[in-house]
Formats: C-alpha cells, sequence, structure tokens
C-alpha cells in the first residue's frame, strides 16, 4: 500500500513538472512590450500585404526562407518586402501547395533570389485547376534548383528554429493536403495552417497529438470557418488573416468565442518577432489604412 502511495505522489510530481515544462508564451503588441534583449536570438516572421494569397517569409538569424510565394500579379510587393529586409539567400522555398496564389511568383522570384531547395508535398506532375506545379518545377529544374518532397512528420530547421510538416492525405485536393508548417522556437510555438479546411482540419485535429499554437496564420485566408475540433486543439492568441477584413467575418467570430486578436494582412506587412519567450506583433500602416483600421475596430467593438 506504502508502495502504491509513493507511486501515486512520484506520477503526481512528473505531471507538474510535464505542465510547468509547457510554458506560456504570450502575444503582445509590440507597443506595449517591453522591447527584446539586444542580444537576444529572435525568430522573425514577415506577412507580405497580399490580398487572398500567401507569402510569408521566416528569420532566424542568418537564415532565411520562404512560405509560399503569392500570385504572379503579386510579384513587386513581394520583392518590396525582401529587398527592405536586405534578404538575397533563401535555404527553402516552401510551398504549402501547387496553387496560383501560393506558387505564382515563385519562377520570377528565382530568377531575382538565391534559393538553395524547393520544397513541395506533392508530386511533380500533380494537376488540377489552378494547379501550376508542373510548369513550376520544370522551370526550376532547368534554372538547376534542389526539389525536394516532404510530407506529413518531416522535421527540419532553420538556424535554431525546428519546423514540422503536417499533412493529411485521407481527403483528396490540394487545398485540403496542402502542408501545414508548425514553427518552434524556445517555448514559442506557431501554426502556419496553408489552405486546410473543413473536414481536413477534422482529420489532422485526430491524427496529431499536439497542434497547439500560440500564433495561427488561419487557413485559406479566412474564408473559411475552423472546425470546432481545430479550433480547440490549436486554441491560439493571435491569427493571421492573409486577406482583408470584408470577406472573413465568419473567421473573425471563430477568433472572437476564444478571445484571440488578430490582424489583416491587406492592412500593411506583419511583423512577428519571438525570442523563445513571447511573440511582440506590429504592422506599420500608411496613414490611409490606419484610419480604415481605426474606423473598423471602432465599428466592430460596438457591436455593429
Amino acid at each position: 500500500m506504502r508502495y502504491i502511495r509513493r507511486l501515486v505522489c512520484l506520477l503526481a510530481v512528473l505531471l507538474l513538472a510535464l505542465a510547468g515544462a509547457q510554458a506560456e508564451c504570450k502575444v503582445i503588441p509590440a507597443e506595449e512590450a517591453e522591447p527584446f534583449a539586444e542580444d537576444a536570438p529572435l525568430l522573425e516572421m514577415y506577412v507580405c500585404p497580399l490580398m487572398g494569397a500567401d507569402c510569408m517569409v521566416l528569420v532566424q538569424g542568418e537564415h532565411a526562407m520562404l512560405v509560399d510565394m503569392g500570385k504572379a500579379n503579386d510579384l513587386s510587393t513581394i520583392r518590396s518586402v525582401l529587398d527592405s529586409l536586405g534578404l538575397t539567400h533563401f535555404e527553402y522555398a516552401f510551398n504549402t501547395h501547387p496553387h496560383t496564389d501560393h506558387l505564382g511568383s515563385m519562377v520570377e522570384l528565382a530568377k531575382a533570389y538565391s534559393f538553395d531547395r524547393f520544397v513541395t508535398g506533392f508530386d511533380e506532375t500533380f494537376h488540377e485547376p489552378s494547379a501550376i506545379q508542373r510548369s513550376t518545377i520544370k522551370a526550376l529544374k532547368e534554372m538547376g534548383m534542389e526539389i525536394v518532397r516532404m510530407g506529413d512528420g518531416d522535421v527540419f530547421t532553420l538556424g535554431d528554429a525546428q519546423l514540422t510538416v503536417i499533412q493529411q492525405l485521407k481527403i483528396s485536393g490540394a487545398n485540403k493536403q496542402s502542408m501545414m508548417l508548425m514553427v518552434e522556437f524556445g517555448d514559442c510555438r506557431m501554426l502556419l495552417g496553408a489552405d486546410v479546411t473543413g473536414q481536413a482540419q477534422d482529420v489532422i485535429a485526430s491524427t496529431h497529438d499536439d497542434l497547439r499554437a500560440d500564433v495561427l496564420k488561419y487557413p485559406h485566408h479566412g474564408l473559411n470557418k475552423l472546425t470546432s475540433a481545430f479550433l480547440e486543439a490549436v486554441n491560439p492568441s493571435y491569427g493571421v488573416f492573409t486577406h482583408g477584413s470584408l470577406d472573413s467575418s465568419a473567421a473573425q467570430q471563430v477568433l472572437d468565442s476564444i478571445d484571440a486578436f488578430y490582424s489583416f494582412a491587406t492592412w500593411g506587412t506583419i511583423h512577428l518577432a519571438t525570442d523563445g519567450h513571447e511573440w511582440h506583433v506590429e504592422q506599420p500602416m500608411d496613414e490611409e489604412k490606419a484610419a480604415y483600421a481605426e474606423y473598423y475596430w471602432k465599428r466592430k467593438n460596438a457591436g455593429h
């Protein structure tokens, strides 16, 4: 009996230790936060100001990568962001899925910048409406770029950040099979949700043990609601919409229901940074966008 009591006590201590190991990583608007220590290594993400398209830049120290490459007509906007950061070389061009709004600028970007490898989760011959896998892979191969195939559970690093691919293949379709990316740096976690929608979210929630994330790049530009199982599993404090405020009202209500705050990429480049203990978020805007943002939030907070 005494042995059983000791075993129960040891188990309780172990559970408390594990709970303490999952430290809370807060997400704070940069203007409300204490600056990071000057010598603190940071993981940063820049969300390009696109409408209904994805292109995000991850930077950790001297290491950089792209996650998706927007539409073809987004090239000048993407280049403006990359040039403002002084970036010329990327270790990865990680494409979540080969639709034109996630891959459209890749070939032209490869002509202007240096990339070590292109990462895809789809066969080189994949085809469906609005997919440009074949033509893109053909062009990149002609440039001599390495093509890498990844899938669910694959892990790689960007400097000191760890990235894990999350992908389901039970339900067909490029959006539903697009590769999510869990990004971890210290105690902080960010889930880049690609375009995974509906039932595919439930499959992922039921087959992956730990989807919790402080930051969520909302799937499919915020055009669809999250499923309840997926929302419960991720439970973010902050969300990013790679879209505007008008077409994502249902998705906004989902995040409102858990008191998460969020930003819209169309209002200006979103900058997130973490030292592994907390996230700082900022979004510089021009006067016109700032005025609209203030008007929007006043209306929303007033219940309109």
